[in-house]
């Protein structure tokens, strides 16, 4: 029996950081219902959040390292099976997100 093991992380983290990238290019802030992104917004102004954002997802790919280096190897293949899931699950949301301001862009622009 042939066992499917998980994509390197490398690729997953790559995702993320790009749908990240899109998802603060594509958000008009007319649009945004998030209230703790309008929060932020009001505080630290939307282009040092847009830092803090992506701070956040290098921060989670250098705490995948650090889990790597200290992790004994059984360790290490329950932790990526669980980084692995969460990293999808941030992937497709925000692959949803920016289909979702992609979609609004193309509407305000057509009004």
């Amino acid at each position: 029996m042939k066992v499917i093991r998980p994509s390197s992380l490398l690729g997953w983290f790559f995702a993320l950081f790009l749908f990240n990238v899109l998802d603060i290019a594509t958000t008009l802030p007319v649009y945004e219902s998030n209230p703790v992104t309008l929060y932020l917004w009001g505080r630290m102004g939307i282009f040092f959040s847009a830092w803090v954002k992506i701070g956040l997802v290098m921060l989670f790919g250098i705490l995948s390292f650090v889990a790597k280096k200290v992790a004994t190897p059984q360790e290490w293949e329950f932790t990526k099976k669980v980084f692995h899931g969460v990293l999808i699950i941030l992937v497709v949301y925000y692959a949803f997100v920016v289909a979702i301001n992609l979609r609004l862009i193309l509407l305000s622009a057509l009004r």
